[in-house]
């Protein structure tokens, strides 16, 4: 059960919101989206910024490295993410000093501090095993080698399967791009025939809002943390934590304390582990449908209603990809092969490096072979990569243009000239 009150203070109204669901309670939910510790020292929303205080505080943890910005990784076995590029990062990216830029940060880079532990430190104690035992164990007939010759076939073989897998990972990662591409399209398209076709007040805002919602709830149910990647999983109260945050932000967008009933819904779903982008395109539906008792045509509702379609149907694909994995068994063949290859690559080097450069030769070998595998593995769970926190802002922030600027326009010589379209109204 939800209870919710608001409360009206100098500075802006604020909403109490009380869960009671299974032992769980969160209250004092400020419609500023920090939540307040109460008397039993309760967990507070502090990754979400409300956008009443995006002037003060920065959005996303940010961290520099060399001159190319990214988010935060508070782990070394967290992936890149990046935030959607501007110009000014285009020309980063097109620099000509780009590859210097790059080398330098190699050891900051996520693939090289992923595998560092236990890839190539593995085939570090190899190499410097195999010099050591060829050295001052072995004598030169019993010292393990392998023919290059033969090993640069496998290598071929390796190679071809890795740069597979990456194309279809990679292939993951642009469907789910596109999939986001499409729900802002809907999105925009929806608020603007919703402030072309309703004429209630009430049915507007309550529309608008649940266009807001639903890129924050579809955040949510693809990406475990809802991208406040800073989140532990290991904490102990991580699904509470996760759960606040959802409040926090949902409460931003109901900010004026009307339709809390929507709010209290889709708080429900989520916390008994429901589909929440499903509650949240019933209540679309449940408001496009109310458009015929206000006098909406049904051929504009049916219109509308399309827009759901398409929005329930991309929702569909990218639950396909989040539950869909690439083929296991092909994954796993994959990571045994280069477990063999790289493993195996210091006996290759060895005839022709000696037991000096084998170390360097083999790690730096293996280090490129097993960033384009790595690199695969993270794309092909695409919604812990792009940032869908920055899409859902921007969704925000294109209906609020359209609430904020759209004007009813009548042809002048229609008003002029007295007609009945100079006072019928539209959708009528």
């Amino acid at each position: 059960m939800i209870k919710a009150a608001i409360i009206t203070k100098p500075g802006g109204i604020r909403a109490r919101i009380t869960l009671l669901n299974r032992g769980f309670t969160s209250s004092a939910i400020r419609l500023d989206a920090e939540v307040e510790k109460n008397e039993d020292g309760e967990r507070k929303a502090v990754y979400f910024v409300p956008r009443s205080e995006r002037s003060k505080r920065a959005v996303f943890n940010l961290e520099d490295n060399i001159g190319e910005q990214r988010l935060h990784r508070f782990d070394r076995a967290c992936p890149t993410r990046e935030l959607n590029f501007t110009p000014d990062t285009w020309q980063k990216h097109k620099s000509p000093y780009r590859k210097i830029r790059h080398v330098l940060n190699t050891l900051r880079s996520s693939p090289f501090q992923r595998l560092l532990y236990p890839d190539l430190a593995m085939v570090s104690a190899v190499s410097v095993g195999l010099s050591c035992y060829n050295e001052f164990v072995a004598t030169p007939e019993t010292q393990l080698t392998m023919g290059m010759g033969s090993f640069a076939g496998i290598t071929t073989a390796i190679g071809m399967l890795a740069g597979f897998r990456l194309n279809a990972s990679y292939g993951r990662y642009e469907e789910c791009r596109i999939f986001w591409g499409e729900t802002n399209n809907t999105i925009r398209d929806m608020a603007q025939e919703t402030m072309m076709y309703f004429r209630d007040p009430d049915q507007r805002s309550r529309m608008l809002k649940i266009l807001k919602a639903y890129p924050v709830v579809l955040n949510f149910h693809l990406n475990a943390k809802g991208g406040h990647h800073d989140i532990r999983r290991q904490d102990a109260d991580f699904d509470e934590q996760v759960h606040v945050e959802f409040m926090a932000e949902l409460a931003d967008i109901y900010s004026d304390g009307s339709h809390m009933e929507d709010y209290e819904r889709m708080c429900k779903v989520k916390k008994a582990g429901g589909n929440t982008p499903i509650e949240v395109l019933t209540q679309m539906r449940e408001t496009i449908a109310g458009g015929l008792y206000a006098g909406v045509d049904p051929i504009l509702v049916r219109a509308m209603d399309y827009q759901c379609e398409r929005l329930c149907g991309v929702f569909g694909a990218s639950e396909r990809v989040l539950r869909t994995a690439l083929p296991t068994g092909f994954t796993r063949h994959t990571s045994r092969l280069m477990f063999l290859w790289t493993n195996l690559l210091p006996f290759a080097l060895y005839p022709a490096m000696g037991p000096i450069w084998t170390l360097p030769y083999a790690v730096v070998g293996a280090y490129a072979m097993l960033g384009i595998e790595d690199i695969g593995v993270q794309l092909e769970e695409p919604f812990d990569i792009l940032p869908l926190r920055q899409y859902s802002d921007g969704m925000f922030d294109a209906i609020g243009q359209v609430e904020r600027n759209y004007a009813d326009y009548k042809p002048a010589s229609m008003v002029s000239d007295g007609s009945q379209w100079a006072t019928q109204k539209p959708g009528a």
